[in-house]
């Protein structure tokens, strides 16, 4: 593969993250790339974007001010009482029902529909893609793929740089040193560069704090020294993979 693609994507946007939200954006503007915005309409169940208008609007106005920017679909709710929202199996009419739900939350708020949808835990089901073609969703992203819906083309991938291993910030302390070894010492340890696609996930409310400057640095190094280039998930197709 000649390409080498990198997408960048902050999971989990949802409003009880506003703040951190906007330090990391902040900072992803200053390396001038593209990157996605993964937002949770319904977070928990406890922060529906429809009570937060504010937020909805700081979203809104990413996406308007810089056309780098793309909003997917994370799910519902991603999580409740510590489990993880479940898109691996249920029928295809109840994935669809769940899909409806988020996209209604974003029409009421006149937040631009997605057409990438990621579940939580990148956990995807035939019969969610099944879900996602009925309502017009063109790409999903799994643990292991990216799936183009349309076509039913799948690229494989190698697995997303992650800091969320564990849902708590403290405990996603011990990434730091693995994701720097697995970054530095293995991706690009025989001849200086990886071809092919690169994910990274940031998490507002999991990630360790110190992680921001370990995830720049490395958007920097793919960015300058391997000449990677950055997209949204809409500038994926199965041409250029």
């Amino acid at each position: 593969m000649e390409n080498k693609i990198a997408l960048v994507t902050i999971h989990d946007v949802n409003p009880s993250c506003a703040e951190r939200l906007n330090e990391i954006t902040s900072r992803l503007e200053e390396q001038r790339i593209a990157y996605n915005l993964s937002v949770v309409p319904f977070y928990q169940r406890k922060f529906n974007l429809t009570n937060h208008p504010d937020f909805c609007n700081q979203l809104s106005s990413l996406v308007e001010k810089k056309h780098d920017i793309e909003l997917t679909l994370h799910g519902l709710y991603h999580e409740f009482d510590g489990e993880i929202e479940d898109f691996d199996s249920q029928s295809t009419e109840q994935e669809k029902n769940e899909i409806m739900l988020g996209l209604k939350l974003f029409e009421r708020m006149n937040i631009t529909t997605p057409t990438t949808f990621i579940p939580p835990a990148w956990h995807l089901s035939r019969e969610t893609i099944e879900a996602l073609k009925i309502l017009n969703f063109k790409i999903a992203e799994s643990r292991s793929s990216i799936e183009f819906i349309y076509s039913a083309k799948k690229y494989l991938l190698s697995p997303v740089m992650n800091w969320d291993k564990y849902g708590d910030s403290k405990k996603n302390l011990e990434t730091l040193d693995e994701n720097k070894t697995e970054f530095y010492k293995h991706l690009f340890n025989s001849d200086g560069e990886s071809f092919g696609v690169f994910r990274l996930a940031i998490h507002p409310p999991h990630d360790p704090e110190q992680a921001l400057d370990d995830q720049m640095k490395m958007i920097e190094y793919l960015k300058i020294s391997q000449k990677y280039k950055f997209i949204k998930y809409s500038e994926l197709s199965d041409d250029i993979l």
